[in-house]
């Protein structure tokens, strides 16, 4: 199964993979605002990173769809990017979209165009009929993202991620599928 968009490709991640992988979720700036903290190391990195390999079209164990995504121009490995259905009908689901990107694709509309080819996704090849997204309060770039992937602040949750010391609050955001196709028309 693979996603594209207008510079971005993603295909789901291989065994092979994992040296990119690595290099995303051991990177301190990269994980600065995640829930999860950077991997340590490549031990623990593995036990991560088998979680996300998919080897036919299936959803991974974990409800999830994990992708490695490339630039178009040159092939180069541009970061992490997921989604994962929380739940699911015959009416629908619910999704919730992730992406983590190494530094030198930041600030290009790289994080933007990856979300809305998440949304898009989740919405036409899912069947979803909401998405929503996350981030830590203190990360106002990856909530910049959400909001010109069309998504709406539906609330915050207070001092529910604990990073360096700190709690932290939690915004969430999202995207019904009507709105979508309204702005998508």
């Amino acid at each position: 199964m693979k996603i594209s968009s207008e510079r971005l490709s993603f295909r789901f991640f291989k065994h092979e993979d994992f040296q990119l992988f690595y290099s995303v979720f051991s990177n301190e700036t990269v994980m600065r605002y995640a829930w999860i903290d950077k991997v340590s190391n490549e031990e623990s990195a593995n036990t991560l990173f088998e979680g996300f390999i998919n080897t036919g079209d299936e959803v991974n164990k974990d409800g999830s769809y994990a992708f490695a995504v490339f630039s178009k121009e040159g092939n180069e490995f541009v970061g992490f990017a997921d989604i994962v259905i929380h739940s699911r009908n015959n009416s629908g689901g619910c999704g919730e979209i992730g992406y983590f990107l190494l530094p030198e694709y930041w600030g290009k509309g790289f994080a933007t165009e990856l979300a809305k080819a998440l949304i898009e996704f989740g919405f036409t090849r899912l069947g979803l009929h909401k998405i929503s997204a996350r981030c830590n309060s203190n990360n106002l770039k990856s909530e910049g993202i959400m909001k010109k992937a069309g998504m709406t602040l539906e609330g915050e949750f207070r001092k529910v991620r604990f990073k360096y010391g700190n709690w932290d609050d939690e915004k969430n955001y999202g995207i019904l599928l009507e709105e979508w196709k309204a702005a998508n028309q």
